[in-house]
């Protein structure tokens, strides 16, 4: 299966690339320089090159951890304990199955999860969350994956089992509505598993939202202030949702900091996206990605099958080949998934920038911004190629120099 070295080699070379964050070039340097500190600059460097580490790291550790299911009888041995407590329910061994790999997979990646998302934002000053609360969060997590993972996989296999050549094809549709159908919902059903949400008290700032989403053509009366305060500094804002459940969500870390025409600017971005459609244009690239890559899934579970390596493209132990599949060309595709989300983010810039014609404010928030969530200023190439779905800060700032 060539498609497994080509991933090993991927990791290997992110592994490499990170263990040194390169300097960026003497022009960015002397962008740099106009609106940060040298101080600003290493930190953000030394914060962001750990972030690369960590991402090298993270990413070794899911392909082995799926390449050692698939190559031992790990999965195998997995799948006939599943069976056997299940008795003679197909779908209940599934589910544990599936289950069973899911905490064990979440498990593995904890001490990174641990390490990345608690203590070195501590080190960094950047989170203001507690280890209980850590654990917290990363429960209703788990509790979410499961509820929404478990009658997946078994629709999936359902599919699998009816018609092992074409089963990606309905399999493709159900998780397309899955996708749009989140995209719905999750303002009202998933976000407040996380965030408590209340309506924006300054009503001369809601008034001012407001009229900015109405010269962006967008129809939206609720605009909520989020608690991010009770786990960091970061700030940020966003539009959520479809019809009803539409809304515009304040961090209230932004609302301390910034002033209106910082908070106009943040969300005229925000709103950029909607103008331009970038929402349905992400769903649509993801339908079409979903379909190619189970269609993909599907060739491997047969090829897996003829090598011995399940006993039929319909195997509960093939669970892993099928997302080790589906996670190998994420990351092989991850650059083309990149450029794509910079090329929107371009996009909704310049239609923040026409949208406010308040060039300075755009400046500042990119500035502000850049300081307090330590951006890496001067980002290497392969990182940005890479890894970055927005563009370096310099260019956004230069965007709305130009």
């Amino acid at each position: 299966m060539r498609i497994l070295p080509g991933a090993a080699l991927v990791c290997v070379l992110s592994l490499l690339l990170t263990s040194a964050v390169m300097a960026g070039t003497p022009g960015m340097r002397e962008a740099a320089f106009k609106y940060f500190t040298p101080e600003e600059i290493a930190r953000g460097q030394s914060y962001m090159g750990g972030r690369y580490l960590l991402f090298g790291i993270r990413s070794a550790v899911q392909l082995a951890f799926f390449l050692v299911l698939i190559l031992t009888p790990a999965s195998r041995t997995l799948r006939d304990l599943s069976e056997a407590w299940a008795g003679h329910r197909p779908w209940l061994a599934l589910t544990l199955y599936a289950a069973s790999l899911l905490l064990l997979y979440r498990l593995l990646l904890l001490p990174v999860e641990l390490y990345g998302g608690y203590y070195r934002e501590h080190a960094y000053g950047l989170s203001t969350q507690g280890l209980g609360g850590w654990f917290r969060d990363w429960g209703k997590g788990l509790l979410l994956q499961v509820i929404l993972l478990l009658p997946t996989v078994n629709l999936l296999y359902l599919f699998i089992r009816r018609d092992p050549l074409r089963w990606f094809l309905p399999a493709g549709g159900l998780l397309a509505a899955l996708i749009i159908g989140l995209a719905f919902v999750a303002p009202v059903l998933i976000d407040p598993f996380f965030h408590t949400f209340t309506p924006l008290k300054d009503a001369d700032l809601k008034a001012r939202v407001l009229r900015l989403a109405e010269r962006a053509g967008i129809t939206v009366e609720q605009v909520f202030e989020a608690d991010a305060s009770r786990r960091t500094v970061k700030a940020n804002a966003y539009v959520t949702g479809f019809g009803q459940t539409k809304r515009i969500v304040l961090y209230d870390t932004l609302l301390t900091r910034a002033s209106a025409d910082e908070v106009e600017a943040v969300l005229a971005h925000e709103m950029g996206h909607r103008v331009y459609h970038h929402i349905w244009k992400g769903v649509g690239l993801s339908v079409v990605a979903l379909f190619v890559g189970l269609g993909i899934a599907a060739l491997v579970l047969r090829w897996g099958s003829a090598r011995g390596l399940i006993t039929h493209p319909a195997d509960p132990a093939g669970l892993p080949l099928l997302i080790l599949t589906l996670f190998v060309l994420s990351l092989v595709t991850l650059p083309l998934q990149n450029a794509v989300s910079r090329y929107f983010e371009r996009q909704a810039d310049r239609a923040a920038l026409e949208l406010t014609g308040n060039r300075q404010a755009h400046i500042k928030v990119e500035v502000d911004l850049a300081r307090s969530n330590l951006a890496d200023i001067t980002p290497p190439r392969w990182a940005v190629l890479l890894l970055y779905t927005h563009p370096p800060v310099l260019e956004r700032i230069a965007i709305a120099e130009q």
